[in-house]
């Protein structure tokens, strides 16, 4: 899906209507490559959204309260905070048919180092403090009203109609917008046009265009193409010429600010369906005319539906796919069809991130456990100390003194001749006696080492099953309770992980209406097994592998074997083993399962199972409540 310049353009005309003016009340980031501004325009409160992200790249107003996904303070988030908060937004501009947007922000000098963050209470006392602040500084309705474009985007010298007084000179700096697919960045730019710093840093190795900080700042190249609102029909037929045989692709080739979406779109009003081929009779002058009114009309937006979510989002009404319905703005749509589509791909985001920082946790305690056994190995070859010590005194009547080697059983004792044999004997039992004790609890942390690495595997395969946001969450909360992770010190996510309850295993029903209860974390299956299994419950795992631990709800009845069939199908899909064609799973009754003495929640052992080899079964069905 395609953030093209016509959505931009849409997106930039609802932003004049409604923030600029506007004063930016508020900063943050929303995450690593994405940004957001709480503006307060109109007698009200403006949430502004700016992503760089390579897939999802866009710009937007948001209805809910944006918060905050990044905890550390970033250069970024320090230079918005000094040259954006309490700024004015005076100017919103798009060069024609480019991706790019253009915030120009006009700030008072004393409103630099203002709080960081502003409060949730009704902007009637901030707007007359403002107010008192622009009128000390000298900034009035025509100040602050006179847009301002970096030298890059402008044409022409502009004639100076803003009159500064004398002894205040205003800060003034531009956001820069650039969703552009892989190429996204949001940049901050002085007044004298050069860059503070960005989202992305665009070294010389990775491009022409360098974006770097105290470079000057230049718009990407232009595109050497048509421009759409000029569309006539003899450039629709100079198409067959372009060496392009597909029709959609020639518009795209073309002309500038065209998507493949857009293409489709024209393709569809003129032809009646979304592809064509330049060689084919077309009606070129039909064909300009339904091109520009697409780049000409007032925006339309709306919202194609999908399996799992919206499909596609326009400025203008879809009408080559079905379904297609309006939308009140450009915004609704865009905010509409990401939150469907990073609800998909946040949650993978975030499971891919807490992998990595379960491996590193277990590396770190594999090499703890290395450390351990190597000193475990010298406590080893501490015996020959004793032994030798040992032997000396079993020969002490048979060594003469000054004599350099005792031979026992084969083996050879290196003697000392400046020292007697007595002396000789204690020095080695003392430096055992001092090594030992040294080594003392050895056998004990390493049997901590091995469970804490036995629970981050159990953590790990939990979290590779995990398809729900809210699960892998718990996950994360699991690690850091049970120290595989280090919590983070900021006290606002401390307080949100306090409010979060814990989720609940899953609750399930049998096709003959038993109660099934699968665990899927290390929490989940210590609950199952141990507080919701009762003794002649029916438990069931997957064989020598990480996975969720079920628990069959017998109640007194005999379980059939269709219901045990499905439990294992379950127990089979919740586990590393999900995309075989068939697992062995184990089950007893929950009496025979204990915990492993000293190890993780999660880790037990089981006697008198019995082996079902089934294939792995998804729940088709809502869960119980």
């Amino acid at each position: 899906m395609y953030f093209d310049a016509l959505t931009l353009a849409a997106v930039v005309d609802e932003l004049r209507e409604t923030i600029l003016g506007g004063r930016i009340q508020r900063v943050l980031l929303t995450g690593p490559l994405s940004i957001g501004l709480e503006i307060y325009a109109h007698g009200r409160r403006h949430q502004l959204l700016a992503s760089a992200h390579p897939q999802l790249a866009r710009v937007h107003l948001v209805q809910g309260r944006l918060t905050r996904g990044v905890e550390q303070s970033t250069p970024m988030l320090l230079l918005m905070r000094k040259y954006l908060l309490g700024g004015r937004i005076v100017a919103i501009e798009q060069p024609a048919l480019e991706r790019v947007v253009l915030l120009s922000i006009v700030k008072a000098p004393d409103m630099r180092n203002r709080a960081p963050e502003a409060d949730d209470s009704e902007p009637d006392e901030d707007a007359v403090a403002e107010q008192e602040a622009q009128d000390a500084a000298g900034l009035t309705d025509e100040t602050l009203s006179e847009p301002r474009l970096p030298p890059a985007l402008n044409a022409a010298p502009a004639p100076s109609t803003v009159h500064r007084p004398p002894s205040t000179e205003l800060l003034r700096c531009d956001l820069v917008i650039e969703p552009q697919d892989r190429r996204s960045n949001i940049i901050l730019v002085d007044d004298n046009n050069l860059i503070l710093e960005s989202v992305k840093r665009v070294t010389r190795r990775m491009s022409s265009r360098v974006v770097l900080p105290r470079q000057i700042y230049e718009l990407p190249p232009p595109l050497d193409k048509r421009d759409p609102a000029q569309a006539t029909a003899a450039g629709m037929e100079a198409l067959a010429s372009a060496g392009q045989a597909d029709l959609g692709r020639a518009l795209v080739g073309a002309y500038r600010g065209v998507s493949p979406q857009v293409a489709r779109e024209v393709i569809f009003r003129t032809l009646g369906c979304a592809k064509a081929r330049v060689d084919e009779p077309l009606p070129h002058f039909t064909l300009a005319a339904r091109l520009r009114e697409l780049f000409t009309e007032p925006p339309a937006p709306s919202l194609a539906p999908g399996e799992q979510g919206p499909a596609a989002y326009a400025p203008y009404a879809l009408t080559h796919l079905p379904g297609a319905e309006p939308v009140a703005s450009i915004s609704a749509a865009l905010e509409t069809f990401h939150a469907a589509r990073e609800a998909l791909t946040g949650h993978s985001q975030r499971r891919d991130a807490l992998a990595q920082q379960l491996g590193t946790a277990r590396e770190r305690m594999a090499r703890r456990r290395d450390q351990i056994n190597g000193e475990l190995d010298k406590a080893r070859e501490l015996e020959l100390l004793r032994w030798e010590g040992e032997m000396i005194f079993a020969f002490l009547h048979e060594l003469r003194r000054g004599q350099e080697l005792l031979e026992v059983e084969g083996r050879r004792i290196v003697l000392d001749p400046r020292q007697s044999a007595v002396e000789q004997a204690q020095a080695r039992f003392k430096q055992y006696d001092k090594a030992k004790s040294a080594l003392a609890g050895l056998p004990e942390r390493l049997a901590v080492a091995d469970a804490q690495i036995a629970g981050l595997d159990e953590l790990a395969a939990m979290l590779q099953i995990s398809d729900d946001y809210d699960q892998i969450e718990q996950l994360a909360r699991e690690a850091e309770e049970l120290g595989y992770l280090r919590e983070h010190p900021d006290p606002v996510t401390a307080r949100r992980k306090q409010r979060a309850p814990a989720a609940r295993p899953l609750h399930l029903v049998s096709s003959e209406r038993f109660d099934i209860f699968v665990g899927r974390s290390a929490r989940q299956n210590e609950e199952v097994t141990f507080r919701l299994g009762r003794p002649d419950d029916m438990w069931v795992h997957v064989r020598t592998i990480h996975g969720a631990h079920v628990i069959v709800r017998a109640g007194g009845r005999e379980l059939p074997e269709a219901t045990l069939a499905e439990a294992a199908g379950f127990a089979a899909y919740f586990s590393q083993a999900r995309d075989e064609l068939a697992v062995e799973v184990d089950m007893c009754r929950r009496a025979l399962v204990r915990k492993v003495p000293n190890g993780p929640p999660g880790l037990v052992t089981y006697r008198a199972e019995r082996t079902l080899r089934v294939a792995p079964r998804k729940p088709d069905t809502e869960p119980a409540r």
